[in-house]
């Protein structure tokens, strides 16, 4: 009679496997349901550091009145000896771009 299973043990461990297989389907997570939004609503705006396109800002070179008035001058002079047409105005202009290409040519200083 030993080596006959009884049909008590035989009835006890299939349900022990069907009760881990649902405790472990409670462990899942539930799937969350979004909100649909009504018709004519925007979506929220976000706040400027949560967007996720960056704004990209071009850094102009800022060049001191000083700097363009002293090569305006060097540029007139210039013109003047090698007779050139132009006028203060091309002169200052001039100036102006000339900085800003040389500024932009320049790597920037850690400060």
């Amino acid at each position: 009679m030993a080596t006959k299973k009884s049909p008590s043990t035989a009835k006890t461990t299939a349900p022990k496997k069907a009760t881990q297989a649902r405790a472990t389907n409670k462990e899942k997570p539930k799937a969350t349901v979004r909100k649909k939004r009504a018709a004519g609503k925007s979506a929220p705006k976000l706040a400027p550091k949560l967007t996720l396109e960056q704004k990209r800002t071009t850094h102009e070179p800022e060049i001191s009145h000083d700097a363009i008035s002293l090569r305006a001058y060097f540029i007139a002079e210039l013109r003047h000896k090698m007779g050139w047409p132009g006028n203060s105005q091309t002169d200052w202009t001039d100036a102006v771009a000339q900085l800003k290409a040389e500024a932009l040519e320049k790597p920037l200083k850690k400060r």
